[in-house]
């Protein structure tokens, strides 16, 4: 699989299905070696299934993105297979449950922030972290 980001590392949260099964796919299919990660263990070794057959390279690592140590653990797991880390999408998010928002029960507002916002910014502040510790890349 030859391609645009051929050598390269990629990482995608929420890889299991929809849009980040689709965006692991395509970073492999353009040469990416890819680390595909989700709570959804099954569908992770779907996409890694898909991944493969087409001649692609890819790992899954379950993980919940609404925890620091779990998201650090991600990322010097990446670097350990790897040896790098070059782009990113971090693209997990949930849905709520539908509800109106006088009856909607805090417990599941406060689950979906964690992961649809918590959990970009614990990705990008590990990802950065290795960046700036690598030194690669200007980020301050």
């Amino acid at each position: 699989m030859a391609g645009s980001l051929e050598g390269k590392v990629a990482l995608v949260t929420g890889g299991s299905s929809g849009i980040g099964r689709a965006s692991a796919i395509t970073f492999a299919r353009e040469g990416a070696r890819v680390i595909v990660a989700d709570l959804d263990v099954s569908g992770g070794k779907d996409t890694l299934m898909i991944i493969k057959v087409s001649g692609g390279e890819a790992t899954f690592i379950e993980t919940d993105v609404s925890k620091a140590i779990e998201v650090e653990a991600l990322i010097n797991r990446s670097i350990e297979i790897y040896g790098r880390l070059d782009c990113a999408h971090n693209n997990a998010g949930i849905f709520g449950p539908a509800s109106r928002i006088h009856s909607y029960p805090e417990e599941e507002w406060d689950h979906v922030i964690n992961v649809n916002l918590k959990g970009v910014w614990l990705c990008m502040k590990y990802e950065i972290l290795h960046m700036r510790h690598q030194g690669s890349g200007s980020y301050r």
